[in-house]
Formats: structure tokens, C-alpha cells, sequence
């Protein structure tokens, strides 16, 4: 491999790794690893550690939203963990730390833009947790120190992003005695770690808006506010 200096990620991270070799791991894409095994230099991607970073992950993310939202039910807790660690918000965190920048990647992802692709940074940004995880020890507060500040900010823009259209909405329509408001799922698509929900907001049974959005809660938030916007405001 060609030696790089890691002390630019590692200050970005706030954590210096003791074993080097695993920093260089979780930033080995297959398609790197693939083309120096095929010229017999054996080298392993950052697919394993990847793996066991997803679980940390799972754990950190679990663990960070039980005790903010001591008041959440369980259905919506997975809906909010489901928006903090898809691969969308997984490689905003990454390009946060311009983890693209450092990743060591075959001629062709390179040539195609692959430092910059989400689920790419995603797995590279699981695969330094799990780096990271092993380096410390097995130390999980030394992952959650650097990782729950990106899940705490997404966290805050998702619940900015749901003002509370819905809640408007529905005093609006109480002001009309007899008015019917409900929401129905139109369509939902992408892969189960990254899906979008299409929403329509129906008065009675009329449409009156709709919305799409990474969760239900969400797609209904932004059919609730195309809503207001088209009848309710003046």
C-alpha cells in the first residue's frame, strides 16, 4: 500500500490510533484490496470491520436515543434510529470528517467519483467505528465520544425539519365540525436501510396533500405543511 499519514483523519476524529494497520483497513475499499491481491499483495477491505461497526453503531445509536427520549415509545424510537444511522446520514458524518478523502480505492471507483458515493462513505465511516472499537480495547464510550455528536445534530435537524405541521393542521380542520384528516401511505420505496415514503394528507376523502420523507413520521410532516401551504394560507 502506499504509506499515507493518518494524522489529519486522526485529529479530525480526536482519536490516534495505536495500531495504524487498522486505520488503513477501514479505509481499504474491496475494489483496492481486490487489485492488490490480483498483483499477490495480500490485503483485506475494510468489509469485516465494517460488519462489526455496524453493531457498535446499532448499540452506540440505541443506547444514545433510550436516554434522550426517556419519554418515546419504542415504535418511534426505531423510526428516529432509522434516521440517524441510514446511509444517508451515515455519509453526511463521513464527508463531516472528509473520510472520502482518505479512502484507498481501485482505479475504477476512483475514476468514477467513489470517494464521494454515500454507501461507499457509509461503509467506511461503519468500518472506522469498528477500527476504532478494537484499537481502544473494545472500549464502547471511547466510540460514543466521537460518534454521538453526529447522531445529537442529526437528531436536531430531523426534529427542526418536523415543525409541527401536523399538529397545525389538525386545529385548522377541528375549526370545521364534521371534517375527517388522516394520512395514507401511497408508496414506499428504496431498500429497507434507506427507504422513502410517499404520504397523502386526505380531508374526508379528498387529497389535500402529500409528502415524501425517510420515515412515515417525516413524509407526513411535509404532506401536512404542501397542506397549508395550498388551502390553509392566506
Amino acid at each position: 500500500m502506499n504509506p499515507k499519514d493518518f494524522s489529519e483523519l486522526e485529529d479530525k476524529i480526536g482519536y490516534v490510533f495505536k495500531n495504524k494497520s487498522l486505520l488503513e483497513e477501514a479505509l481499504t475499499h474491496s475494489s483496492y484490496a481486490n487489485e492488490l491481491n490480483q498483483r499477490n499483495i495480500p490485503t483485506r477491505s475494510n468489509e469485516r470491520l465494517e460488519f462489526l461497526g455496524d453493531s457498535v453503531l446499532e448499540i452506540i445509536s440505541s443506547s444514545y436515543l433510550f436516554t434522550s427520549f426517556p419519554d418515546v415509545e419504542e415504535g418511534e424510537l426505531t423510526k428516529y434510529r432509522s434516521e440517524i444511522i441510514c446511509t444517508a446520514a451515515l455519509s453526511s458524518y463521513a464527508q463531516k470528517i472528509d473520510l472520502g478523502k482518505f479512502l484507498f480505492l481501485g482505479n475504477g471507483e476512483k475514476k468514477y467519483g467513489g470517494k464521494n458515493k454515500p454507501t461507499t462513505l457509509e461503509n467506511a465511516f461503519e468500518a472506522l467505528l469498528g477500527a476504532m472499537y478494537i484499537d481502544s480495547g473494545y472500549s464502547l464510550p471511547k466510540v460514543k465520544k466521537f460518534t454521538e455528536p453526529f447522531l445529537a445534530e442529526r437528531m436536531l435537524v430531523a426534529e427542526t425539519d418536523n415543525s409541527d405541521y401536523k399538529s397545525e393542521l389538525q386545529q385548522i380542520i377541528q375549526q370545521t365540525p364534521g371534517e375527517e384528516l388522516k394520512y395514507e401511505v401511497t408508496s414506499k420505496t428504496g431498500p429497507d436501510n434507506d427507504p422513502t415514503f410517499t404520504v397523502v394528507a386526505m380531508l374526508n376523502s379528498n387529497v389535500i396533500g402529500s409528502g415524501s420523507g425517510p420515515s412515515k413520521r417525516k413524509a407526513e410532516q411535509k404532506a401536512a405543511k404542501n397542506a397549508i401551504a395550498k388551502f390553509f394560507k392566506k
